[in-house]
C-alpha cells in the first residue's frame, strides 16, 4: 500500500500519513472495523487517530476523507478458538508456537467525521470495505478539527493541542474522576486558564481550602475568606443562631421559639447600629439584650423556661459564630463579582466552617448573580467553579442542600444566555456518590477520567464506543473530552502536564 495523494486542505496542515490497514466487513456510517497490516499491530494503539480514504466518497470534497479513532482492539486466530479442537490448539498444548497464517489484529474505528476544507462535518456515507486506513506520522491532526484555544493535548502527543469550541463554554462543564486522579489539577492547569483566555472572570469555591488556595500565586488569584463574603442580615442572622442553637430546645413553629426569634431579630438590628468592636462584645450584647427584652413578649408562666433554655443553649454556641456575625459581608456580592472581572480569579476559602456556613456563603453570591440575570437581564461574564459538587447538589439533597441544588439548576438555565459558565467537579457522576440529576442534565461538556466502580454503567452511557475497562485503567491526568465544547462528535482522550500546577 502506497501513501495517498492528500488534498490541499489536509496537506496544508503539514500532515503526513502512512498506510496501516484496510476497512473490513460490516462497516457503517458511524463505525468501521480496521484490519491491520502485518507488523502494524506493534505500532497502532488504542485511541490513535487514523484517516480513512473512503471508497464510497465522491471526491476530495465530498466524503472521500474521514477521520476516525481506534477504539476496542481484537487479536484473532481461528486456529486457537477455545470452543473446538484444532491443530493450532494441539501445538499450543505441546508448548510449540502455532501458525500465524490466519491471525489478524483489528480495531473498532469510531468515526469522528468527514474532513473537508471547512474542517470536520458529520459523515453520512457508509464506510466501504477495502477502504485504506492511514496513521498520522507527522503534523498535528487536531488542526483538522478547527476550534480555538486548547484544553490539553491528545493522548501521547504533547504537540497535538486539542482545540475547543469557545461559543459553548457558557453551556457548562462537568469534570469527573476518582479522588487523586487529577480533577483539581486539571481545573487549575487547563480549565481556569481557558476561561480566562475566553474573557471570563473566575470565582472558585474551595470547599476544603487546600485544592486552590495554596496555588493562588500561580493562578494570580485573590483569596477571600468565607466571612468576608457571607452577608447575614438581622433576620437571616437570627435564623442562623437559632439553627446553631438547635431551636433552643423548642419544637419548630412553637410560639416560644417564634417569640425568641422575633427578639433576636430586633436585637441584631440594634447591634448593627451599636458599633461593637469585637465578637466578644457582640456575644455579650446579644445575651444581655435578649434577657432584658424577653419578659416583654413571653407569658410569665413560660418566662422562666424560656430564659433558662436561652442561657443554656446560647452559652454552648461556637464563638466563631459571632465572628461571622460581626465580620460578615465586608465584601458585598457585587464587589466580589467585579473583583473577579477586574483581577481574573477569586478563590473563596471555605475551610474551617461547617457545611451549613459554606453553603450559605455560596448562596450569598449565587442569589446576587441570579438576580442580575433573571431580573436585571445583565450579562455576568464570570464563571463559577464548584469543587466537591456533591456537597452542594447531591443526588438526594436535604436541608440547605435543597436550596443550593435548585439555585445551581437555575444558574445553569440562565447562565447560557448571560455569560455565566458553571464548572462542577465531582468524584461521582450519579447515585449516592454523584450529583443531582437536574444539575447533571444542564451540563453539556464532560471531562471524564478514571471513574468510581459504581459509575461504570453511567460512564459507558456517557462515552459511546469507549472501552470501559480501558477507562477504568486510565493514568492520572487523562480525561475523555466529550460534548458541545469538543470539536469532535465522539470522545477524545486528552491529557495535560501536572508539573507546575
Amino acid at each position: 500500500m502506497s501513501g495517498p495523494d492528500l488534498p490541499d486542505f489536509i496537506a496544508s496542515k503539514d500532515v503526513e500519513v502512512e498506510p496501516v490497514g484496510v476497512v473490513g466487513d460490516g462497516a457503517e456510517v458511524t463505525w468501521a472495523p480496521l484490519i491491520l497490516m502485518k507488523g502494524k499491530e506493534k505500532e497502532v494503539r488504542i485511541e490513535d487517530l487514523v484517516l480513512i480514504e473512503n471508497l464510497n466518497g465522491k471526491d476530495d470534497y465530498n466524503g472521500r476523507w474521514v477521520l476516525a479513532v481506534c477504539r476496542r482492539g481484537f487479536g484473532r486466530s481461528p486456529g486457537l478458538k477455545r470452543d473446538r479442537y484444532s491443530p493450532g490448539r494441539a501445538y499450543a498444548r505441546m508448548g510449540k508456537i502455532p501458525s500465524e497464517a490466519r491471525e489478524s489484529f483489528d480495531f473498532t474505528l469510531s468515526i469522528v467525521g468527514e474532513v473537508g476544507p471547512g474542517g470536520i462535518r458529520q459523515n453520512k456515507l457508509i464506510i466501504a470495505p477495502r477502504s485504506k486506513v492511514y496513521a498520522f506520522v507527522k503534523g498535528n491532526p487536531m488542526r483538522l478539527l478547527g476550534g480555538r484555544f486548547d484544553i490539553g493535548y491528545y493522548k501521547d502527543h504533547p504537540s497535538w493541542s486539542v482545540p475547543v469550541r469557545p461559543e459553548f463554554i457558557p453551556y457548562h462543564m462537568g469534570i469527573f474522576c476518582v479522588t487523586g486522579w487529577g480533577k483539581s489539577s486539571f481545573v487549575r492547569c487547563k480549565v481556569i486558564p481557558l476561561l480566562r483566555e475566553a474573557g471570563y472572570g473566575v470565582i472558585v469555591f474551595d470547599w476544603k481550602g487546600d485544592d486552590y488556595v495554596p496555588y493562588a500565586d500561580r493562578l494570580k488569584a485573590r483569596v477571600l475568606k468565607l466571612h468576608e463574603i457571607t452577608y447575614l442580615g438581622p433576620e437571616s442572622g437570627a435564623t442562623y443562631i437559632i439553627k446553631k442553637a438547635r431551636n433552643f430546645g423548642f419544637s419548630s413553629g412553637s410560639a416560644l421559639l417564634n417569640n425568641l426569634e422575633a427578639v433576636l431579630t430586633e436585637v441584631l438590628e440594634d447591634a448593627s447600629q451599636a458599633r461593637l468592636a469585637s465578637s466578644e462584645e457582640l456575644r455579650a450584647y446579644i445575651e444581655s439584650e435578649v434577657e432584658n427584652r424577653l419578659p416583654g413578649v413571653v407569658d410569665k408562666k413560660y418566662l422562666g423556661l424560656c430564659l433558662a433554655r436561652f442561657r443554656d443553649y446560647f452559652r454552648r454556641l461556637d464563638p466563631r459564630i459571632f465572628e461571622l456575625l460581626i465580620e460578615a459581608g465586608k465584601k458585598k456580592p457585587e464587589e466580589v463579582i467585579e473583583l473577579a472581572r477586574r483581577e481574573g480569579v477569586v478563590i473563596i476559602d471555605l475551610s474551617g466552617w461547617e457545611p451549613e456556613e459554606k453553603l450559605t456563603a455560596f448562596l450569598t453570591l449565587a442569589e446576587h448573580v441570579w438576580y442580575k440575570m433573571n431580573v436585571l437581564k445583565e450579562r455576568v461574564g464570570v464563571a463559577f467553579v464548584i469543587d466537591e459538587a456533591p456537597q452542594y447538589c447531591p443526588y438526594q439533597p436535604k436541608g440547605l442542600q435543597e436550596e443550593t441544588t435548585r439555585m445551581i439548576e437555575s444558574l445553569c438555565a440562565l447562565g447560557r444566555s448571560y455569560g455565566l459558565p458553571i464548572v462542577v467537579i465531582s468524584q461521582g457522576m450519579r447515585g449516592d456518590i454523584g450529583i443531582n440529576a437536574a444539575v447533571r442534565r444542564n451540563i453539556n461538556t464532560w471531562f471524564i477520567g478514571k471513574v468510581h466502580p459504581l459509575d461504570r454503567e453511567e460512564a459507558q452511557n456517557m462515552l459511546p464506543g469507549v472501552d470501559i475497562d480501558f477507562l477504568q485503567s486510565l493514568e492520572v491526568g487523562h480525561f475523555y473530552f466529550y460534548g458541545n465544547m469538543c470539536p469532535s462528535p465522539v470522545p477524545l482522550l486528552i491529557r495535560f502536564s501536572i508539573e507546575g500546577c
